[in-house]
């Protein structure tokens, strides 16, 4: 049986690691942004997206180390997203982590450019493997019709009553997608098949819905629960945790790490 905690434990220091030979140090020209790019990467956080990429590798064959780029590339592109989510212009947050968000540790200019570094760096990075499908793949889940375009709805959902279809497709190109990809670029590195990618890619979006589903009840979102009633959110997790297992009984390959993942994900959430 798999020690999920020690299993995030690890990959989370070898991330770090990775994360912190890879990255400008903070006292490279232009200090203050490399300073801010370095708190916010270095501010908590399990490195669960980087787990799911590294567990989709190990799945069909591949290994942690060659997965560590585009691991350390997806943690730095998901911190852009919470550097960006966090400005007063977007869900204006003040806390990130039990810490000050970029912003308010920084300025808001600053939080804005390691948002945007960090963004830039991660394709840098994915360059860096030799693989083109890797960039591919991330720049189309999370562009202007994946992660940037829910943001946007997002945006123009705040005080409005939206349906339950423009709520999942919120969560579907927001959390999902970057779940999603994270388990397809696991899968793309360690050499897959594209049958094996796609299921993988299944998995991780039935998981990220998941995972979105059970932080709206437990956060009361107001966006969500105006669209659902409670039960409903609950049957619909339940529902998309069951077809997220569906996925990886598909896969050939040794699922084992993904499954404990997301039970060890499904269990984190007291309702």
């Amino acid at each position: 049986m798999i020690d999920i905690n020690k299993y995030l434990s690890d990959i989370r220091d070898q991330v770090d690691s990775e994360l912190d030979r890879l990255l400008p140090t903070a006292t490279t020209a232009p200090a203050r942004l490399h300073e801010a790019m370095r708190y916010s990467i270095f501010a908590g956080g399990r490195r669960f997206r980087p787990a799911l990429c590294i567990a989709a590798c190990e799945a069909v064959g591949g290994s942690l180390q060659v997965a560590l780029l585009p691991a350390a590339a997806i943690e730095a592109f998901h911190t852009y997203t919470l550097i960006h989510d966090d400005l007063p212009a977007m869900d204006d947050d003040d806390m990130r982590r039990g810490k000050p968000s970029s912003h308010k540790a920084f300025d808001e200019g600053t939080a804005i450019l390691a948002g945007d570094a960090l963004l830039t760096i991660a394709f840098e990075w994915l360059g860096k493997t030799g693989n083109a499908r890797l960039v591919e793949e991330l720049a189309s889940a999370t562009g202007s019709v994946g992660t940037v375009g829910g943001q946007q709805d997002d945006l123009d959902s705040k005080g409005m009553n939206i349906s339950q279809e423009a709520v999942l497709s919120i969560h579907r190109r927001k959390t999902a997608a970057l779940f999603a990809v994270s388990c397809r670029m696991g899968a793309i590195i360690s050499g897959a098949s594209d049958t094996q990618i796609d299921t993988l890619g299944q998995f991780g979006q039935q998981l990220g819905m998941t995972f979105q589903l059970l932080d709206d009840i437990c956060d009361n979102d107001p966006i969500t629960m105006q669209a659902f009633e409670r039960e409903e959110v609950i049957s619909l997790a339940k529902k998309k945790s069951q077809e997220s297992f569906h996925e990886l009984e598909k896969l050939q390959g040794d699922s084992s790490q993904l499954t404990a993942l997301a039970q060890f994900t499904y269990a984190s959430f007291q309702l």
